[in-house]
């Protein structure tokens, strides 16, 4: 069941309003989900939490004012009643935290960053490999006609899921993610020009780093330490067999590791 029974709903979220799932009860968990996709990439890790859990997972906007959406979302959080929340964020949901818990030390009791490291912890790094791990460049890396649709609205049959072909994504999670950015160019939002971290930052609670053992963070780096010098508390690393969709991709093993790093209720 998609979602299980966790509700779709409308919050505030700054001056606008915002579609989340909410379900479940106990301390606050926020899930936010990376660039290009949308709540529903929780689908599945979310009913799993929520037996001790208040689970919400909004949808974040997809510009790149971390330090705004962190605000917005602490707001959200006061709103339903909540002083001290947990957070865990995929991608580029995971410097939405990194801001929040920075923020307010004494409101974000954990934190897990899953695929995702510090801004611009990238530096440096301008080979070919790289480059075409970039998601403008694995597009212009293509032949015609693919590398001149980056100016342009991206044809529905290349984002269509194959009915029968085996893979990890649910074609509801698939919809919800084209219907949030319906015709969106690839890196038409500035997948990868993020602002670098402030160098005073520091984040107090205990963070949990998560990595793909396919993706591309954990063969280039050793993601722990790179989180390191924005740390006041305890950093521990945990490696899954999967790639870089790591909610949808391992969901069972995720929920697990998340349920006995934020604890029982």
């Amino acid at each position: 069941m998609f979602f299980g029974q966790l509700e779709l709903t409308e919050l505030a979220w700054g001056t606008t309003r915002c579609r989340a799932r909410i379900g479940g009860s106990g301390p606050l968990l926020v899930l936010l989900h990376g660039r290009m996709q949308s709540h529903a990439a929780w689908h599945e890790v979310a009913p799993l939490l929520a037996a001790t859990h208040t689970v919400v997972c909004p949808d974040l906007p997809s510009d790149s004012d971390f330090a705004a959406q962190a605000r917005h979302l602490l707001a959200l959080a006061t709103a339903l009643g909540h002083q001290t929340l947990s957070i865990a964020g995929h991608g580029t949901g995971g410097h939405v935290g990194a801001y929040a818990a920075a923020a307010v030390p004494d409101r974000i009791s954990r934190l897990a960053e899953i695929e995702c490291i510090p801004s611009p912890g990238h530096h440096g790094r301008a080979d070919l490999a790289f480059e075409l791990s970039r998601y403008q460049a694995c597009w212009f890396a293509q032949l015609h006609p693919k590398p001149e649709s980056t100016t342009v609205a991206i044809p529905d049959e290349w984002t269509q899921p194959d009915g029968d072909a085996p893979g990890p994504f649910n074609p509801s999670a698939v919809a919800d993610y084209l219907e949030a950015s319906p015709g969106q160019a690839p890196g038409s939002t500035g997948h990868s020009h993020f602002p670098p971290y402030p160098g005073t930052m520091r984040i107090q609670c205990p963070v949990l780093v998560v990595w793909s053992r396919h993706g591309r963070i954990g063969g280039w780096y050793d993601p722990c330490d790179l989180w390191r010098p924005y740390m006041g508390g305890s950093v521990t690393g945990l490696e899954l067999d999967c790639g870089y969709y790591v909610p949808e991709e391992a969901p069972q093993a995720l929920a697990g590791a998340l349920a006995g790093f934020f604890g029982p209720a």
